[in-house]
């Protein structure tokens, strides 16, 4: 079986981003060969022009879809967090240390639950402070929305330079 098959069926198949070492150790293939092979991939899918992309994140590659899909495929893909958390996780991401009480009174008690779940999924820290708790975004929300830490700060920053401009 050829390698780049290996790593393009192993790279469909992750639920997670993997390394070049991670997808290597699965196929049993040598990790040079396995780097040759995702960078044959990523050129493959980029002229096919298909909807389809090798994501890179770090040292972790994904197959998945390109964002200007993502509209088309909503009505029949299941989301997996919730919209008000994906707004709590933006809202925490812009302002790292969010208090318990901060979080509530911008999305209301229904976000008591919503909140442990998001901690409970690691996508967010908890770290008490005084009286109540604090948090973060954690590691794998960095991974599991395949962005990086400056590139995050940096839509931020965005975000809230078109805002004032407003």
């Amino acid at each position: 079986m050829d390698v780049v098959r290996k790593v393009e069926a192993v790279l469909y198949a992750s639920e997670s981003p993997m390394s070049a070492g991670d997808i290597s150790s699965v196929i049993g293939e040598p990790r040079e060969e396995v780097i040759k092979a995702i960078k044959k991939l990523a050129r493959d899918y980029s002229a096919r022009e298909t909807c389809l992309a090798v994501a890179r994140s770090g040292i972790r590659y994904k197959l998945q879809l390109r964002n200007e899909y993502s509209d088309i495929v909503a009505p029949v893909s299941r989301m997996e967090i919730d919209q008000v958390q994906v707004r709590i996780l933006g809202f925490v991401a812009a302002n790292p240390g969010a208090l318990r009480g901060q979080i509530i009174q911008k999305y209301g008690e229904r976000s008591r639950p919503l909140i442990h779940d998001l901690v409970k999924r690691k996508l967010l820290s908890e770290k008490r402070y005084r009286n109540t708790e604090a948090f973060d975004v954690t590691r794998e929300f960095y991974r599991y929305f395949n962005i990086d830490r400056g590139e995050l700060v940096s839509r931020i920053r965005k975000t809230e330079g078109e805002e004032n401009a407003q």
